[in-house]
């Protein structure tokens, strides 16, 4: 189950430098039409489209699954999710050329895809005119991405969601809104940079993660200050209830200030004391399992260290010269006695479990078998989708060759002519 949002960008750079990270850290699986590393697709965008009267540069769209379906932390999942975002381009723009970022870092950890693709058919030299909307047009009989993605998810055995409720847009959905470069945006970005760290279980959290961003530097110059404030409502909607509000530092002169602010539930409704709550919860579950893992690791070596301690000891007592099975009757005479009744009862009643749990329900071969079936034919459909992409990229590079091959055939006959060649 997936969904779908898109929303034009009007610079591919500062798209693609948001979604690959400052560092390229973001994506746990990337496709590029385009060779080169980061910065490589938007400069190719940015040469195509500069000289004609585009303002849009690239058409950006994500792409969300369910973790029901695809578990974030798998990485053939995470690699089946990417090629499905790559597959989805090539369907709603085959002729054009794309970059796919599959992220795990969002609110609940969940996989999605950011999908960008130039605003330029490569055959026919103009702007992208389909998949501009979430749902069809009648007007100019235009598809809408998520009918495109519908049919992606039928056609490889993924379940569709039946109805849409647009929930408020998280800031991956609102960031297309705010000027490149603007202070709206710059608060954004570093408020969800925030949230991400795994040190953000509460309030305090992130005040402390924004605080250390105020610290550091980027290309040789201090960040701007930046500052979160907390108040309760005294009138309207919201009377009683806690309020945020974002403050940074203004050398720009934007504000006319020394400070810009803005409520943080006008960037995004994730920046929002209940939005945070969402990551706070989640990163204090991360916190849960790390810390009980740690501690049945500390349980594993305590107990490997006993054992070898009293293997140590029965060698200092003479215990070495026990042959296997002396040894193993030692042990079992010192077994529990109450135990060994119980696992000798449950031998004789014929179900192999303690007449504590003669009445448990015992495991259901069916539904193992079912579930074995079910993994199987996952990986297999996985492999399936993973050729299936390798061959859609394949075509897609043959096909720019072929072009690029054709338009400096026509080149060398242009300059043939203009020297009087070829007559």
């Amino acid at each position: 189950m997936s969904t779908t949002h898109y929303s034009p960008s009007t610079s591919a750079a500062d798209t693609e430098r948001y979604i690959r990270g400052k560092e390229d850290e973001r994506g746990v699986s990337i496709t590029c039409d385009v060779p080169g590393g980061p910065g490589a697709f938007s400069a190719h965008a940015r040469a195509l489209t500069q000289n004609t009267k585009r303002d849009i540069e690239a058409l950006h769209y994500r792409q969300s699954f369910s973790d029901e379906e695809f578990d974030p932390k798998n990485p053939e999942d995470v690699q089946r999710v990417n090629d499905l975002g790559y597959m989805l381009a090539k369907r709603m723009h085959p002729r054009a050329d794309c970059l796919v970022v599959t992220h795990t870092d969002g609110r609940g950890g969940k996989a999605h895809n950011h999908v960008l693709v130039i605003n330029h058919d490569n055959e026919t030299g103009k702007g992208l005119s389909d998949y501009r909307t979430f749902h069809d047009r009648k007007a100019g009989n235009q598809r809408g991405v998520q009918s495109a993605n519908d049919e992606l998810m039928r056609d490889h055995g993924l379940s569709v969601v039946k109805t849409l409720e647009h929930a408020p847009k998280d800031w991956e959905l609102r960031r297309e809104d705010f000027a490149e470069g603007s202070l709206d945006r710059e608060m954004g970005d570093r408020m969800s940079t925030a949230l991400a760290d795994p040190r953000a279980v509460d309030k305090a959290g992130v005040v402390s993660v924004v605080e250390e961003q105020n610290q550091q530097e980027y290309d040789g110059e201090r960040v701007l200050r930046m500052r979160l404030h907390t108040a309760v409502s005294k009138r309207g909607k919201n009377v009683g209830k806690e309020t945020w509000m974002l403050y940074i530092e203004d050398r720009r002169g934007e504000s006319g200030r020394a400070e810009r602010r803005k409520r943080t539930s006008a960037l995004s409704a994730d920046f929002t004391p209940a939005g945070a709550q969402a990551f706070f919860d989640y990163h204090q579950q991360q916190k849960e399992q790390e810390h009980e893992r740690s501690a049945r690791q500390a349980e594993a070596a305590e107990r490997a260290e006993r054992v070898a301690a009293a293997a140590w000891q029965s060698r200092d007592d003479g215990g070495v010269d026990l042959d296997p099975r002396r040894r193993r009757g030692a042990e079992r005479e010192d077994r529990d006695a109450g135990r060994a009744a119980e696992e000798a009862l449950g031998v004789r009643e014929g179900h192999g479990r303690g007449a504590d749990q003669a009445n448990r329900p015992g495991v259901d071969l069916a539904v193992v078998r079912r579930r074995v079936g079910a993994d199987r034919e996952r990986r297999e459909q996985a492999e399936r989708n993973r050729g299936h992409a390798r061959r859609v990229r394949a075509e897609s590079r043959r096909e720019a060759a072929e072009r690029r091959l054709a338009e400096l055939g026509r080149r060398g006959a242009e300059e043939s002519r203009g020297h009087g060649l070829g007559d």
